[in-house]
């Protein structure tokens, strides 16, 4: 739910106007010179880094959001070339009509409703697919790490740790395309009673590795 500009309601709110309350300096973390301005971010952002004027639910005072990680951009093109074949394949039935025409009879208005009808389900597809992708958030702040992970419309998972807590972080890429795209997923191990944390199919993973560990005091790659 992060866009600029405009405040929604939800799990994110994006609101430039926002200034409730000013972070203390000594509060966040020096962890990078990346980390030394603030980053606009948009809907379609797959990573933002010191991400300006964005705020979460239950947030605490003072606390600051170091990074905004979604799923790489690049991993949606395959349910985009769905979404395209499915939204253009009415026009080869259309073409192909004639063919048609001697073993199916159909009258105008029930081609429309049955086109209205496909159509429905097709932006369907295209909202499930968005928001699964667009919703299935981590965020990195300057006191702790927040995992929401979304499946389906209905369910909603939400876990979180502190930073002293991690005791590891590392990231895996692997098969050609995400070295090309330079995409890989990023592990985050905690103490052995908590669970872990796993941001799929991130961005850039080596720079997020290397902001967290040297949040948790660690060299990172």
């Amino acid at each position: 739910l992060i866009m600029p500009k405009a405040p929604l309601e939800g799990e994110f709110i994006l609101n430039e106007a926002f200034s409730k309350s000013e972070p203390k300096a000594e509060q966040v973390p020096e962890v990078n010179k990346e980390l030394k301005h603030k980053n606009s971010v948009h809907f379609y952002s797959s990573l933002g880094i010191n991400p300006e004027g964005l705020i979460f639910e239950n947030q605490e005072q003072d606390e600051e959001i170091i990074l905004l990680v979604r799923g790489d951009l690049i991993t949606n093109v395959p349910w985009i070339v769905t979404a395209l074949f499915l939204i253009f394949a009415p026009l080869l039935v259309f073409i192909f009509s004639d063919l048609l025409a001697p073993f199916i009879q159909v009258s105008p208005q029930t081609q429309l409703i049955i086109t209205l009808f496909y159509y429905l389900v097709v932006a369907g597809f295209i909202l499930v697919e968005f928001t699964l992708w667009y919703f299935n958030v981590g965020l990195v702040t300057n006191r702790r790490i927040i995992d929401l992970d979304v499946s389906g419309i209905l369910y909603k998972h939400t876990a979180e740790t502190r930073l002293e807590l991690i005791e590891d972080v590392s990231y895996s890429q692997i098969g050609s395309i995400r070295s090309v795209f330079n995409y890989g997923d990023v592990l985050i191990q905690t103490a052995a009673k908590f669970a872990n944390f796993e941001f799929d199919r991130a961005p850039e993973p080596a720079k997020i590795v290397r902001i967290i560990a040297s949040m948790i005091g660690g060299k990172g790659p």
